[in-house]
């Protein structure tokens, strides 16, 4: 296969690609979700910028007015990263102050795309003119705004991304947001590629480091470059969906055995839940095991949660391990006294079932802990068989 054709084949199946992972994003993205909506548009016109950009249809684009792919390619190209960036806005910033930078950088990419557009219609120049070394400068003006704009956005970008990974907690989003800023880098030695390629013709004129328009070295920068900074993009949402999946199903496993006393004790509470969605189940499996932590806490008298504040101080419990085992003999005793039929008291006590300022993550790991006590924990069987 020649390299036109590598060429054509690698735009194609970019774009193609980018275009169903944001079809299939948006159909499944919630509608109150600005930052998901920003990756679907940046994904989708990263995808068109591919298509337009393929040695095959700018040949067609410029039929209709010379080189009018090199324009099309690059607006779309500076679209996709404006999108990108008001994507990072969303996630670092509440919807106002984000709002606000959006629209900033809005302003700054409606500048760079007249501009680019002007110094265009004002300097039509061919295809295998564009980077010669006798490109006119209306030409080289007009890389220098492109791989500005470019350059601002993926640096901005990169210095958002390393700071929002360290304080995230999350370990696939980190990783994700990692691939992230080295897709970022990816697209920067994109830039360099091609400026480098036009300044180096134009300040030595006998330097030919592109051969024919499908040469070696216009294969690299021109698809695989960019092709290996999308492949790090699909592979940071890939990483992210299928990890969060399998933290899901297996936190799940873990707090099983403490939702199938909870259902045995409190059948009417539990509701059915469809197997799709590892991370619905997870959610509807942590409220109702804290919802059965408050009913049981409310069945036990003040006498019983003394008797079990005593039996953890015997067994030389403290921390974070008795505050975890005695949770579950709270729960196992409240449980044992919901199935005997102990109507709830007046003035009932506290279950502490945990910090209403924790996040779901927290609460997974913490209830994690307690389920491993309510299976393992012979002070917490004790006061299971009332």
């Amino acid at each position: 296969m020649s390299h036109a054709g590598a060429v054509n084949g690698a735009f194609a199946t970019m774009g193609v690609l980018l275009l169903s992972t944001a079809c299939t994003a948006h159909r499944r993205a919630a509608p109150d979700s600005p930052s998901r909506t920003a990756l679907t548009a940046s994904l989708g016109t990263l995808g068109v910028s591919f298509l337009v950009q393929s040695p095959a249809a700018r040949d067609v684009q410029n039929t209709l007015l010379v080189n009018l792919g090199q324009l099309t390619g690059n607006g779309t190209t500076l679209i996709a990263a404006y999108a990108m960036q008001v994507m990072m806005l969303h996630i670092l910033h509440g919807r106002p102050r984000a709002t606000t930078l959006a629209r900033r950088w809005l302003l700054l990419l409606l500048a760079a795309l007249i501009a680019l557009t002007g110094f265009f219609l004002a300097t039509p120049t061919t295809a295998d003119e564009f980077t010669s070394p006798d490109a006119p400068a209306g030409v080289v003006t007009y890389y220098l705004v492109y791989t500005g704009y470019l350059a601002v956005t993926l640096t901005a970008m990169v210095l958002l991304l390393r700071r929002y990974a360290v304080r995230v907690t999350d370990r696939w989003l980190r990783r994700s947001l990692h691939l992230y800023s080295w897709s970022c880098a990816a697209g920067m030695l994109y830039l360099v590629g091609r400026i480098g390629a036009l300044v180096v013709s134009r300040a030595d004129p006998d330097a030919v480091l592109t051969g024919d328009r499908y040469g070696g070295l216009e294969f690299l920068v021109a698809a695989v470059i960019p092709g290996l900074a999308m492949v790090l993009v699909l592979v940071a949402v890939l990483l992210r969906v299928t990890g969060r999946a399998a933290d899901h199903r297996r936190a799940e496993r873990r707090l099983r055995p403490l939702w199938e006393a909870v259902r045995a004790a409190r059948p009417e509470s539990v509701l059915p839940v469809s197997r799709r969605g590892a991370g619905l189940r997870l959610y509807r499996c942590v409220v109702e095991i804290q919802d059965a932590q408050l009913a049981a806490a409310q069945s036990l008298t003040a006498p019983v949660l003394a008797r079990i504040d005593a039996a953890v101080a015997d067994e030389g419990l403290s921390g974070d391990e008795a505050e975890v085992t005695r949770a579950a003999a709270v729960l196992a005793a409240g449980l044992a006294a919901l199935r005997a039929g102990t109507p709830e008291q007046a003035d009932p006590v506290s279950a502490r079932p945990g910090n209403d300022e924790e996040d779901l993550a927290e609460v997974v790991r913490r209830l994690e802990r307690v389920s491993a006590a309510f299976t393992g924990s012979g002070l917490v069987h004790r006061f299971a068989e009332g």
